[in-house]
């Protein structure tokens, strides 16, 4: 019996390879221990990164032929920098926080606006850093996803909750819990990544290992009725990460963090293909979130990863967190 469901095993996942995946490229790997989190993609198409292992935000040139990291900021008095969102062009929203392992420090998190100069000057890449606010009631300050103009959406995982954000006064509040959002005993992070697509908020979930969706007022961020399952994550770990939509608004590409896979997913079907990555690589080594280029490079789907720092590989390889392009045009 044992050999029959190993047997339906292989051909499952010889038909989720069946198709070609697209060509990496490593542009960055920072050393090891480092386990960056998460991203956001500028005008100019170069790329902000933060870092969960140290509190950190950086600034990559993925075209350069030298794309050595440059530090934006250290946000000193904690100890990692989650989530970011672009609410206004070059100005962005970064949630920090204290964490021990996977665990939050209570009363620790913050959200801080990082602003570029718009001007095309020698000082451009010089950001300007505010506390927007501190969140006390905000463990974990994960995923961010702006709203409208002046509120951001912003997933506690280790809550379970999503709260909106007015990023002009400050003030915050739950505006979203559901049963879908919540940790697991077995697993303490929740809703993890969120994306924004007209009405409809998507969303993923690591503890229960699944991509789903909610409608949500524009203006408040309420949930307009329960969520639902889209799909659960391929049999390969835990969960999903972060993800990023599509330009096409056809599909989603999503961070199999254990499986050190990006998988695609049809919004209106469910249906799952692997793209990019492989259990036994460290080509993707962990992935934690991803967006797709600019200025020119809409093709091409950026990705941060973990470098196994939690999940090692086999015999306990860990690895430099990374950035990766997965060339989706070729």
């Amino acid at each position: 019996m044992a050999s029959f469901f190993t047997s339906i095993f292989l051909l499952l996942l010889r038909s989720l390879f069946a198709a070609a995946l697209y060509p990496t490229q490593q542009i960055y790997q920072f050393p090891n221990g480092t386990f960056v989190e998460n991203l956001a993609v500028r005008s100019d198409g170069s790329i902000l990164v933060t870092i969960l292992s140290a509190p950190e935000l950086y600034l990559i040139q993925p075209s350069s032929t030298h794309p050595n990291p440059q530090l934006i900021h250290r946000f000193d008095g904690s100890t990692s920098v989650l989530g970011i969102t672009e609410t206004a062009p070059d100005s962005f929203q970064v949630g920090v926080t204290n964490v021990s392992g996977l665990a939050a420090v209570p009363g620790t998190s913050s959200l801080w606006t990082v602003t570029f100069p718009r001007r095309n000057t020698a000082a451009r890449n010089e950001a300007k850093i505010s506390l927007t606010t501190k969140l006390p009631g905000v463990l974990t300050p994960n995923g961010l996803v702006t709203l409208n103009d002046h509120k951001s959406l912003l997933a506690d995982s280790s809550k379970g909750v999503v709260f909106a954000i007015d990023i002009g006064t400050g003030a915050s509040n739950a505006a979203i819990t559901d049963a879908l959002f919540a940790p697991t005993a077995s697993f303490p992070l929740g809703v993890n990544g969120l994306k924004l697509r007209g009405r409809t908020l998507y969303f993923t979930s690591s503890a229960q290992a699944l991509f789903g969706k909610v409608e949500i007022d524009l203006e408040t961020g309420a949930a307009r009725g329960p969520a639902s399952v889209i799909a659960h994550t391929l049999p390969f770990g835990a969960g999903y990460d972060d993800f990023a939509l599509s330009n096409t608004g056809d599909a989603a590409f999503l961070a199999n963090s254990a499986g050190n896979l990006i998988e695609r997913v049809d919004l209106r079907s469910g249906r799952q293909s692997i793209v990019a990555g492989s259990v036994n690589s460290t080509a993707i080594a962990s992935p934690t979130s991803a967006k797709f280029g600019r200025f020119g490079r809409e093709d091409v789907l950026y990705v941060t990863t973990g470098g196994g720092l939690f999940s090692p590989f086999n015999r306990g390889i860990v690895v430099g967190g990374q950035l990766v392009a997965v060339k989706l045009g070729q």
